[in-house]
């Protein structure tokens, strides 16, 4: 009896003393085996994004390179800080929108160069709030109304990526919005660019800008915007775009209808729940 006794009371400390160790065997498990895992997956690409807006953005501000390099690497810019998350790609982007702006303002640029900056600062501006304030101090939405006006010499593709810039700059800015609508010509602009063929774009972002500033519309525009649902429009398709229509399908009050209805719904179902039990 008295050596069964010892061996539980051995046992039960061997026991006891594992327990004590299991936290720490757990965790230097975890450090050593699952955290790497997983933080190969979530940290690396941020700190890559960031080091390749860095190399880019180097690329940008060296103007000794051609013209076709820097615009190039404000194109790869703005998909690293699009790509790469709002904290941290996106904010080490803003430091190049200056010399971006630069470039787009150089005078006799190609009509290619003027679209792969475009695209770049759509993607850097591309719902981040602090990044559009940032472009409209630099002035970019004056450049842009610049290059929708009928006495611009820009390609139709420019104007297109033109109308799809100030849409994403409009995105929940109201203070952009106010700027724009003050412009008198902008709506005529924007009417005769919206009756152009966007049919290889995803929607028809003169016409979702003329919505969007709240310019009355005639009845031809509304026809065309009709035309664009029918076609399937309505969601974005293309890789190169970025984000959807920025008039949301449900207003305010039918977004509060529709909660109010859920929650009246749980709230009868938890009811017949509780009386069903008791």
């Amino acid at each position: 009896m008295k050596t069964t006794f010892r061996f539980e009371k051995k046992l039960f400390a061997k026991c006891f003393e594992t327990g004590r160790r299991m936290p720490r065997l757990l965790s230097s498990l975890y450090d050593s085996y699952i955290k790497p895992y997983f933080s190969s997956g979530l940290e690396r690409p941020d700190r890559s994004h960031k080091n390749k807006i860095l190399e880019a953005g180097r690329l940008i501000r060296n103007t000794l390179l051609p013209v076709a390099v820097r615009a190039g690497a404000a194109r790869d810019i703005g998909i690293l800080s699009y790509t790469g998350g709002y904290e941290h790609a996106a904010q080490a982007a803003d430091n190049y929108m200056a010399s971006m702006m630069e470039l787009l303002k150089t005078p006799g640029l190609m009509d290619q160069h003027v679209i792969q900056l475009l695209e770049g600062l759509s993607a850097i501006c591309y719902l981040h709030i602090a990044n559009q304030n940032k472009a409209q101090a630099l002035g970019l939405p004056d450049t842009l109304l610049e290059f929708v006006a009928p006495t611009s010499k820009l390609s139709f593709t420019s104007q297109r990526w033109s109308c799809y810039l100030l849409n994403i700059l409009c995105c929940h800015n109201i203070p952009i919005i106010c700027h724009l609508k003050d412009s008198e010509a902008l709506q005529s602009n924007l009417e005769k660019l919206a009756s152009l063929d966007w049919e290889k774009w995803p929607l028809n972002y003169a016409q979702e800008l003329i919505r969007a500033l709240g310019f009355q519309q005639s009845s031809m525009k509304d026809a065309l915007h009709e035309e664009d649902e029918l076609k399937g429009h309505t969601s974005t398709k293309s890789g190169h775009m970025l984000g959807k229509s920025l008039k949301s399908r449900c207003t305010k009050y039918e977004f509060i209808s529709i909660v109010c209805i859920q929650f009246y719904i749980c709230t009868l179902a938890v009811n017949m729940h509780i009386n069903y039990r008791y």
